[in-house]
């Protein structure tokens, strides 16, 4: 199972059409870590940071930068 077969139907479409929307963003980055978690990245020393950083590579190379603040950033990688 991928991680993106956790994500809900409009989001993940949204995600595979390379549509996705700013407000989609912390769902990506909690699905992608709770998968991380399950998967044992926390204990090898993966932090919900290194999520939002995949999730933001993905919606980069799917031609969509999304410019975060501070404070959405910090907020984002919060656990």
């Amino acid at each position: 199972m991928h991680w993106t077969d956790k994500l809900p139907d409009d989001v993940k479409n949204r995600l595979g059409n390379c549509r996705s929307r700013r407000s989609d963003i912390e769902m990506l980055v909690n699905v992608k870590w709770a998968v991380m978690v399950e998967e044992g990245k926390r204990e090898q020393g993966f932090t919900k940071e290194d999520a939002l950083v995949s999730v933001l590579d993905l919606l980069d190379s799917n031609g969509q930068f999304v410019d975060l603040t501070r404070a959405e950033y910090d907020g984002l990688k919060r656990e």
